[in-house]
């Protein structure tokens, strides 16, 4: 279906007209909220009359501002990434890795978070645009190719390729002008309900032709204009002008949001971009993995369902008014007073000495000194004094922040276990909010945006430096997975009463722990002082060993070796003896059997003899062998008888 450029315009521009008028109002504060904050006339000035302006707002934003951002800049582990399951642990560990070298050493974070928090402070409300930056060039390389001839020989010859070479590629973010971005105002306070969002902004033709994007770059040489619109307002304040078109300045609507290109009833998330001139030089699908408009909208003090919230001028805005009618009509009545002026009764002075008076030479008078008036500044009364300090006492009440040595400090944090359960007090627990309201709001949408961009446009292999000389490889597949995003967050204050309970609990134990928990608590130490590379040199400290310890080490090495040695044979030798005592206790055990069966044996033997003597002497033997002869006479009689009835003659006579 062929997309109707000039209906998509019309309606796409329909949204940016009808969404002025709240974005108009808004500008109005704005612009209220950043004339006080930095001192600009109220309007009310009367001719010779003071028309000075106290700077309170001013002076609380300086002194807001460095506790606002201090958290995101001294250290490089800002972002934490937490995985949501076992198996996303080490993609957690690769995008932790990415993204904190991507935003403390490839981004200039310094200047982003400190406009980001100074923008937000003052307007209430800031807007980021994130993208991605991607620059080559083209190279040519000497390459070896082989080839053969006809008789089959291998020739190696060299040839220039051109290849490309990627100079840049790495997400990226910017602050932008408020007065030039346009939300969806039915949005209701929800970023994420709202169907478009516009950003205007100021380009050359040269650039448009460089980002290589843009199509029909040479109707808008053609149309070009030459003043800006009445509701615009330059970026620079000056007049200045280039007379050639590529470098002359238009301006352009970048709009992105959701719109039905290709009439199915479905609104899709697109991007369409026009000039002042009405022509459209990009009209595509969000190219973002998210599918999401790449701006995040962070308002300072949230407004229910509104968008945009309210700076720092809205709450201290009526105080510094009062202050300010204050000293003016302290300086008022100082500058209407007649100080410095001299009267003189008439009469004391001669026509001579008055002259001489007047040029400040010495004089003679007639009179006494009374008759001199000396004129001074008008006694102040103190209940102005009293004033000024009720509402200074207000302004910090209301914004948390004390201009000087107020709110916590080293001594009321951690000094006793009352102090330290008492750390957080009203005044640093609204610093943190506002830390948080950061680190919720911009920060972690922003590590969220970067980490989908890494995974769909980064490299296929990024090569990150971890320290001065480790570098370790990152794949574009590892990144994928479910990751939480954290951000470690905390105060000045707050560091100071952790580092100083370790420095406690190294006075207390440090006799008695040992050298390696030692390290572990001084590194903490140095990590919470905002040192990381003293954190780093301490956790991976290892002493220098002196060669003469090393050597009278190694000789006490062997002196105990060698004791060991002879311990282990002195075991042995007991062992060996044991077993050679055991082996003669058995041989003493057999000796004293045999001698027992020898003694035995020799009993038996002297019973033998002795039973053999008693039965000679009683005629035992005799009376045994005539029994035995009766017996046998009467088995041969009896088997006589037997043979006898059986007629049998082949049984024999007993002998």
């Amino acid at each position: 279906m062929k997309i109707n450029k000039n209906k998509v315009l019309k309606d796409l521009q329909s949204d940016y007209e009808n969404s002025k008028t709240h974005q108009e109002a808004w500008v109005g504060k704005r612009d209220c909220w950043i004339r006080e904050t930095y001192g600009k006339p109220y309007g009310n000035e009367v001719k010779g009359r003071s028309s000075i302006v106290s700077k309170d707002i001013k002076r609380q934003l300086e002194w807001l501002i460095p506790s606002m951002t201090d958290p995101f800049l001294s250290t490089p582990d800002v972002i934490k990434c937490n995985p949501v399951t076992y198996e996303d642990t080490n993609a957690a560990k690769q995008n932790e890795l990415l993204l904190n070298t991507q935003f403390a050493r490839f981004f200039d974070r310094y200047n982003f978070i400190n406009k980001a928090a100074r923008v937000l402070a003052t307007e209430g409300t800031c807007v980021v645009q994130t993208g991605w930056d991607y620059k080559y060039e083209e190279v040519e390389v000497e390459t070896d190719v082989m080839t053969t001839d006809n008789e089959g020989n291998s020739i190696v010859s060299v040839e220039k390729t051109t290849q490309y070479k990627t100079i840049k590629n790495r997400p990226t973010a910017r602050v932008c002008r408020g007065e030039d971005v346009f939300i969806d105002p039915t949005a209701m306070g929800e970023f994420d309900d709202a169907q478009f969002i516009i950003y205007r902004y100021e380009t050359t033709p040269s650039s448009l032709l460089e980002d290589g994007r843009y199509k029909n770059i040479k109707k808008v040489l053609q149309k070009i204009v030459s003043k800006y619109d009445d509701d615009y307002d330059p970026e620079d304040s000056t007049d200045f002008e280039f007379n050639d078109a590529a470098r002359k300045k238009l301006v352009v609507y970048e709009y992105w949001g959701n719109y039905d290109l290709n009439g199915d009833g479905i609104a899709e998330p697109i991007v369409c971009v026009w000039t002042d001139s009405n022509i459209i030089i990009r009209l595509e699908e969000n190219p973002f993995p998210d599918k999401k408009p790449p701006f995040i909208v962070v308002p300072f003090t949230p407004i229910p369902f509104q968008m945009e919230g309210e700076a720092l001028a809205e709450n201290i805005s009526d105080n510094q008014k009062i202050k300010t009618a204050i000293v003016r009509g302290m300086i008022d009545n100082m500058a209407r007073s007649n100080n410095g002026q001299v009267g003189i009764r008439k009469g004391a002075l001669s026509l001579a000495d008055k002259k001489k008076f007047i040029s400040g030479k010495n004089f003679e008078f007639n009179g006494t000194p009374n008759d001199f008036w000396q004129g001074s500044f008008n006694h102040l009364p103190a209940s102005a004094f009293n004033m000024l300090e009720l509402m200074n006492h207000d302004i910090e009440s209301q914004t948390g922040v004390s201009s000087f040595s107020g709110g916590i400090n080293s001594n009321s944090l951690g000094s006793t276990a009352t102090g330290a359960r008492l750390a957080m007090d009203s005044t640093s627990m609204r610093k943190l909010n506002l830390i948080r309201n950061i680190s919720e709001n911009l920060v972690k949408p922003l590590m969220r945006k970067w980490m989908s961009y890494n995974a769909e446009f980064l490299d296929e292999e990024e090569v990150i430096r971890i320290t001065n000389n480790e570098f370790i490889p990152i794949k574009r597949d590892d990144l994928e997975g479910k990751i939480d995003i954290d951000i470690s967050i905390s105060t000045t204050e707050d560091n100071s009463a952790k580092a100083q309970q370790l420095s406690f609990l190294l006075q207390t134990i440090g006799n008695s722990m040992g050298t390696e928990l030692m390290q572990i608590i001084l590194s903490d130490i140095a990590s919470l002082q905002k040192m990381p590379e003293l954190a780093y040199k301490i956790s991976n400290y290892k002493p220098q060993e002196d060669p003469n310890a090393n050597t009278a080490r190694q000789l006490e090495m062997q002196r105990l070796q060698l004791e060991n040695e002879m311990l282990k044979a002195r075991i042995a030798d007991t062992y060996s003896r044991a077993e050679e005592n055991s082996v003669d206790e058995e041989l003493k055990h057999a000796r004293a059997r045999l001698e027992n069966a020898k003694a035995d044996k020799l009993l038996s033997d002297r019973d033998y003899v002795d039973l053999k003597f008693v039965k000679e002497n009683i005629g035992i033997d005799h009376q045994n062998r005539l029994e035995l002869e009766d017996l046998k006479a009467r088995l041969n009689l009896l088997s006589m008888q037997y043979q006898h009835k059986a007629g049998d003659t082949n049984i024999g006579v007993i002998q």
